[in-house]
């Protein structure tokens, strides 16, 4: 017995529905307001930022975007978070680099796969770190450094905001290559840089941001940028890769993902927008200016940074002689 032709027809309009499915909910894409769970502490610097830039993004989309903050465990919570979520564009992951890229090589537990168990989207900027160090300390530039740190082995110091941490990497490839000891001095809190202006530690290694203003201050002296390039904010001050060019600047950036399994036709266009939103000249300034770089790289090009950046970091971490705590 052969099927009715009203079922063909039922069967037929399912399979083209299937199938053209992703492509009608791109083209209706976004027609409500976006959900972005971010890693951020509400209010902190990270935060703030971010709020400006997805501002932007917003309104290269025609919707809202409605910050979720998810902060706690090194940005765990909010990719956990995220990853729950339905992969349909309408709730994001705003992550830096420490889970997507980093984690694997400081926890036991599994890590997190960036490229399976999220999808990226683009990276919205990075920033550089810098070597400070208080305005009396004798050393003016990295061979003053490199020298000090000879003549007083295990007795130069420097404050990071933590064990694995970005600017932990930059000590410890710093050490690595000059042949020299260096006394890592993790922080949780504000006295990183408290305790370099009073005098009790000689250097920190920390994002441009937080140092700046007690640099303008003349509070701290830069010594380098630990970045890929010079910084806008401060041109004169040499990156530490013009004095060591095998000296690997650790990644430190922050991007949008979204769950795993997002439909390509809607990335495609999410990706769009996020170019869009960052594309503005006065915004790009502005965040210059702050000590941050935009980015908005296609995804293709993201996940081909992640991967790079995982293999940076998994050398870094080997230098460091860092081992898993968790």
């Amino acid at each position: 017995m052969f099927p009715s032709k009203s079922v063909c027809v039922k069967a037929l309009v399912c399979a083209v529905s299937f199938f053209n499915g992703p492509l009608v909910q791109a083209q209706n894409y976004p027609n409500k307001p976006v959900r972005v769970i971010s890693e951020y502490v509400a209010g902190n610097g990270g935060d703030v930022f971010s709020r400006q830039i997805l501002g932007s993004i917003s309104q290269a989309m025609g919707q809202a975007i409605v910050v979720e903050n998810r902060g706690g465990s090194g940005g765990l919570v909010a990719v956990e978070a995220a990853r729950r979520a339905p992969a349909d564009g309408y709730t994001l992951l705003l992550a830096s680099q420490n889970v997507p890229v980093t984690r694997r090589f400081l926890s036991k537990s599994e890590p997190i796969d960036p490229l399976v168990d999220l999808t990226p989207v683009s990276a919205l900027w990075r920033t550089s770190l810098v070597f400070a160090v208080n305005p009396a300390f004798a050393s003016k530039n990295i061979h003053d450094l490199v020298d000090y740190a000879k003549s007083h082995p295990g007795k130069l110091s420097y404050s990071t905001t933590g064990m694995g941490t970005q600017g932990h990497f930059a000590g410890a490839n710093f050490a690595n290559i000059t042949g020299t000891q260096l006394l890592h001095v993790p922080y949780n809190d504000n006295r990183l840089i408290t305790d370099v202006i009073s005098g009790e530690l000689p250097m920190t290694i920390g994002i441009i941001s937080m140092v700046a203003p007690h640099v303008k201050a003349g509070r701290l002296r830069l010594i380098a940028s630990a970045g890929q390039k010079r910084s806008e904010m401060f041109p004169e001050v040499p990156t530490v890769t013009e004095f060591m060019p095998n000296f690997e600047p650790p990644p430190t950036w922050t991007a949008l993902f979204a769950p795993a399994g997002l439909p390509k036709a809607v990335l495609e266009k999410l990706n769009a927008f996020v170019v869009k939103g960052l594309a503005p000249a006065e915004l790009r300034a502005k965040a210059s200016g702050d000590g941050f770089d935009l980015i908005g790289n296609s995804a293709e090009e993201f996940a081909t940074q992640i991967k790079k950046d995982i293999e940076i970091a998994g050398r870094l971490v080997k230098t460091a002689k860092i081992e898993p705590t968790d």
